[in-house]
């Protein structure tokens, strides 16, 4: 699943996700999120890529300090 929309707070540059099932747990997800196209001056270029197991992209851990919050 590919999730649409996302920016990033450090830079307002536009963010994507994959995701993939998990095979253990049907509840999670897998995770990566990163710039599509990475800024020198993002401040929060050490956060990215966001990776994990989780069932929402904003359960991720740094995901509030990152992803602006959803509409």
């Amino acid at each position: 699943m590919i999730h649409s929309s996302l920016v990033c707070q450090g830079c307002s540059g536009t963010l994507h996700s994959v995701s993939t099932a998990h095979t253990h747990f049907a509840h999670l997800l897998s995770w990566e999120v990163d710039h599509d196209h990475t800024p020198a001056c993002c401040p929060l270029r050490p956060f990215l890529p966001l990776t994990g197991e989780a069932a929402h992209i904003h359960e991720l851990a740094h995901a509030d300090r990152v992803l602006t919050t959803p509409t």
